[in-house]
């Protein structure tokens, strides 16, 4: 008698079998979530579906986090046979619910040459999961790099920004936790040479967080600068419950106070970054 549950990007399905429910009495169409006015359904190979939006507060639905994951939830109320419009039929209740893991794992294969002339070039992005990470031309942020290598002048400003795009996560905002750049693909491997640190710029002199913690986008600046090799640039975000914390990190000295309630996503990739005097 247990329903079908099926948790999708951005709908969440429920579904009845039809004889198996009439055979204790129970009328699959006669079926409504928490919210009684939420009842259409769709007959499909004798399964009644009913369907919600993956979004709080729609249909009833309730919304807890943790430190890795979202659960959405609710209950499908379905009556006896013939007794849908009777005051004294009780409904039997199913409770279901579904979990999407907050965690991301995305990156971009950047292959960044700089040279002391004019530059030009291009950036690979690629996003896996909820994350995207992309390398801008701009200031404004509007004009990405496409896809190949890139020829950039020493001393020139990296843009970086960052999104997430999900459905039912309006309460979230991302946060820049730790940016920096080594000389591997692997973000644990060390040395690091940190741009973003505990959430706060490093040096306000070569580093700029334009923006972090404030939508679910987030966006800096740094001077590319090296010894003429090849580096990769990592970054690792949290996702912030903004109706539970404070989620705009306050920097002073290189330090920010703590956001708590934060979800840590998986660290973000660019690079190879080619460091190199001229273009022979």
């Amino acid at each position: 008698m247990a329903p079908e549950v099926v948790c999708g990007q951005s709908m969440i399905q429920v579904g009845l079998n039809r004889a198996n429910l009439r055979a204790a009495g129970l009328n699959a169409s006669t079926a409504h979530l928490a919210d009684s006015r939420c009842s259409a359904h769709e007959d499909r190979n004798g399964t009644v579906w009913y369907q919600v939006e993956r979004r709080e507060g729609r249909c009833g639905n309730t919304l807890e986090t943790n430190t890795t994951h979202a659960v959405y939830s609710n209950s499908l109320f379905v009556y006896p046979v013939d007794g849908r419009n009777d005051s004294l039929s009780r409904p039997v209740s199913f409770p279901l619910s579904c979990v999407y893991p907050l965690g991301t794992e995305s990156s971009l294969n950047v292959a960044i040459r700089p040279y002391l002339l004019n530059s030009r070039g291009a950036v690979g992005v690629g996003a896996k999961a909820r994350a995207s990470m992309f390398l801008y031309r701009n200031s404004n942020y509007t004009e990405s790099y496409p896809a190949g290598e890139v020829l950039l002048p020493i001393g020139s400003t990296l843009r970086v920004g960052v999104s997430v795009e999900e459905s039912g996560m309006e309460r979230f905002v991302v946060v820049l936790r730790d940016c920096y750049a080594n000389q591997s693909p692997n973000p644990d491997n060390l040395p690091r040479t940190y741009m973003i640190q505990d959430r706060c710029p490093t040096n306000r002199t070569q580093v700029t967080v334009e923006e972090s913690g404030s939508s679910l986008r987030a966006r800096f600046s740094a001077l590319l600068q090296g010894d003429y090799r090849y580096i990769f640039l990592h970054c690792s975000l949290s996702l912030c419950d903004q109706r539970s914390s404070s989620c705009t990190p306050v920097c002073s000295r290189r330090r920010s106070r703590s956001v708590s309630k934060s979800i840590r996503l998986k660290p973000l990739t660019i690079g190879p970054i080619t460091l190199a005097q001229s273009l022979d």
